[in-house]
C-alpha cells in the first residue's frame, strides 16, 4: 500500500513516443465531444480546465463537461424578464394603485420614476403568491419643513408587486439608494421583499408553519415568492402578518447568519455619528459610553 503512496522515478520515452501518446489523447478528446452534446451556455466553473504533464507534454484536459455541471445545493427560483409590453401594463398597474392607497393627497407619486427592471418568478401557478417585481428608481421628496425652506430629496428605489393571479400586492414599497441595517445583514421591507448585505449569499422566507423557499437575489435584494397582501386601504401603515414570515440570510458556508426570529437587542447600544464643523469638513464619532450598535451599510 505504501508503494501507491511513493512517486515513481521519472524516466526518458523512447523516440518517438511523444508525438505518438499526444496524437492518440487528442483523438480521444476529439471522440468523447463528438458524442457530448453541447449547451448554449456553460457556467465558468463548468468550463474549466486543467492541465497535466505526460512525460513533458502539457495537455489540457476537461475537467467538468458540460454535463457534468454542478447544481447548487439552494438553487434560486427561475424568472424571465418581462416584456417591453408587459412591463408596460405592470406599471400602469402600480401607479394606479399606489395613486390609491396614497393618502397623504400626493398625486400619482411614482409617475417621475424610470422603469428598472421588471421580471416574473416562473412555474407558479398558486393566484395568492408574489411572481412579478417591478423596480423603479427616482427621487423621494420631502415636502414638511420650515416655510421658505426647499424640500428636501433624496434618491430612492420604488418596488411594486404582483401575485400570479394578477393583482398587486405591493404598490407605495420605497427604499433609499443608502442605508444603515441596524443589527444584522438583512432587511425586509414587505413580506416578500427587502435587502441584503455582506456576508449573506443566501436569504429564505418561511410562511407559518411551511417550509422556507428561497428567494431570487439580484444586487443587493431579495424577493420571496410567497403570499401577498392585497386590498390595503389608503390609512394602513404596516402588514400585521409580516411577524408570521420568518426571514433568514446564510453566509457562503450555508452557516445561517440573521433570522428574525432572534432580533439583535439594540436598546443599550449607540451608532456612530458624523460631525461636521464650521468649515466644513465631517468626521465620524463613534461614542465610547455604551456598546456600539452592530450595523451594516447597505449596498455593502
Amino acid at each position: 500500500m505504501n508503494d501507491l503512496l511513493t512517486r515513481r522515478p521519472d524516466r526518458p520515452l523512447p523516440p518517438g513516443q511523444h508525438e505518438k501518446r499526444r496524437a492518440d489523447l487528442l483523438a480521444a478528446i476529439d471522440t468523447e465531444e463528438s458524442r457530448t452534446p453541447r449547451r448554449p451556455w456553460v457556467p465558468l466553473s463548468a468550463a474549466a480546465a486543467v492541465f497535466t504533464v505526460v512525460a513533458g507534454l502539457a495537455v489540457g484536459v476537461r475537467v467538468l463537461k458540460h454535463d457534468d455541471a454542478v447544481t447548487p445545493a439552494h438553487p434560486q427560483p427561475a424568472t424571465r424578464e418581462l416584456s417591453t409590453a408587459e412591463t408596460k401594463t405592470l406599471r400602469a398597474q402600480c401607479e394606479a394603485e399606489a395613486n390609491r392607497i396614497t393618502a397623504n393627497g400626493i398625486k400619482h407619486p411614482f409617475r417621475d420614476y424610470r422603469t428598472v427592471r421588471a421580471f416574473e418568478i416562473t412555474g407558479l401557478k398558486d393566484p395568492k403568491i408574489v411572481t412579478t417585481w417591478l423596480m423603479g428608481s427616482g427621487e423621494q421628496v420631502y415636502n414638511k419643513g420650515p416655510k421658505d425652506i426647499k424640500p428636501r430629496s433624496e434618491p430612492a428605489y420604488w418596488f411594486c408587486s404582483r401575485t400570479a393571479g394578477g393583482v398587486i400586492s405591493e404598490s407605495s414599497v420605497r427604499f433609499g439608494t443608502k442605508a444603515m441595517l441596524l443589527g444584522g445583514p438583512v432587511f425586509g421591507f414587505a413580506r416578500n421583499g427587502g435587502v441584503y448585505t455582506a456576508p449573506v449569499v443566501r436569504v429564505t422566507v418561511q410562511p407559518k408553519g411551511k417550509p422556507e423557499v428561497e428567494a431570487v437575489l439580484h444586487d443587493g435584494f431579495w424577493f420571496a415568492p410567497t403570499e401577498g397582501r392585497t386590498k390595503w386601504g389608503p390609512y394602513d401603515a404596516d402588514d400585521p402578518a409580516r411577524k408570521d414570515y420568518v426571514v433568514r440570510g446564510y453566509d457562503a458556508n450555508d452557516r445561517q447568519v440573521y433570522a428574525t426570529t432572534d432580533p439583535p437587542d439594540t436598546r443599550e447600544c449607540t451608532l456612530p455619528y458624523t460631525r461636521t464643523s464650521r468649515d466644513g469638513t465631517t468626521t465620524t464619532v463613534t461614542p465610547t459610553v455604551a456598546p456600539v450598535c452592530k450595523y451594516y451599510n447597505w449596498p455593502s
